[in-house]
């Protein structure tokens, strides 16, 4: 699970030429990056917007947050 963003795992379904459905899960691809001196587990798009955008990352004590980001997935609390 993305550390800024919140993204996790999806579950999906693999259909073959006869449309039977094999369940799979489609991870999100992680990078372990050091932030200001702490290693955080960030996806890649997220490591692109910390390049292009550096001022929209706000880092707390143990985690990093994206401000006012719109993603896909909600991140579990």
């Amino acid at each position: 699970m993305c550390e800024a963003c919140g993204r996790g795992s999806l579950s999906i379904n693999l259909r073959s030429k006869s449309e039977n459905a094999v369940k799979s899960r489609q991870k999100v691809n992680l990078q372990i990056k050091k932030v200001d001196g702490k290693r955080v587990k960030i996806c890649t798009s997220c490591m692109r917007t910390l390049v292009t955008k550096p001022q929209s990352f706000k880092i707390t004590k143990r985690k990093i947050k994206l401000a006012n980001r719109k993603t896909k997935q909600k991140a579990v609390k």
